[in-house]
């Protein structure tokens, strides 16, 4: 495994990131262990580990991963979630994307739930490109103005559909899934993508575009995805 450069505040990456995961918990969005929540940290990713109660989530329940082999680096003593192949392939495909938010509140596995049919697989919200300063979310600031790619739309915007995620989830192949979709939308694609039977992704340049692109996966949604209490406030969350 070749030397991965971490960030200097390592450890302060852990303690809020466990504070972002119990503060969707209290919002209904991470229930028990479902859930996940992942940020860059320098070379490797910090994400949560698996089978992580939200509600008791502490930084020593945080992982850092060998973005190419998924694996837990030199030291970690807990194991990556199960999600995390798809956390990896995002952050290894998007080079803007710090944060990325996996939620599986009910009814948001499957595209009907999202308003997403058939021919919407793969293919963004026309509106999402919207240059406009875009929906504040309860709670929290709208995001500020981002690259076309990760730029959030309007309000209720519909996500990317993975339909056909492998069967059993490996780096490899899950990245190779996850570029097929992604790499066959247009630029201005909604920063969110639903993966049958795991939930929805949505990501950002910071936890607020994250969050403000799950508040709009939820408006777009049927019946609504979350608890009705709104992600929670970023605010303080340091990149």
């Amino acid at each position: 495994m070749k030397p991965l450069y971490l960030r200097e505040d390592t450890e302060r990456q852990r303690e809020r990131l466990a504070v972002t995961v119990r503060r969707l918990h209290r919002s209904g969005w991470m229930p028990g262990t479902s859930g996940s929540l992942s940020l860059r940290s320098g070379d490797a990713v910090l994400i949560t580990a698996q089978d992580l109660d939200k509600g008791r989530a502490d930084a020593r329940d945080t992982v850092l991963v060998d973005p190419s082999e998924g694996l837990p680096l030199l030291g970690e003593t807990e194991w990556p979630c199960a999600e995390a192949p798809v956390h990896l392939a995002l952050h290894g495909y998007l080079p803007d994307c710090e944060t990325v938010v996996h939620v599986r509140a009910a009814g948001c596995t499957a595209p009907d739930a999202l308003d997403v049919g058939a021919g919407d697989a793969g293919a963004g919200d026309a509106g999402a490109g919207d240059g406009g300063a875009g929906h504040a979310g309860a709670g929290h600031a709208g995001p500020p103005a981002a690259e076309p790619h990760l730029r959030s739309g309007p309000a209720g915007f519909t996500p990317m559909v993975l339909p056909d995620p492998p069967e059993r989830l490996d780096p490899g192949r899950t990245a190779d899934a996850v570029r097929a979709v992604l790499g066959g939308t247009a630029a201005g694609a909604p920063p969110a993508l639903l993966v049958a039977g795991l939930g929805v992704f949505t990501w950002g340049r910071d936890l607020g575009e994250a969050l403000a692109a799950l508040d709009r996966v939820e408006e777009g949604s049927r019946p609504p995805l979350g608890s009705g209490a709104g992600v929670p406030d970023p605010a303080g969350w340091a990149r």
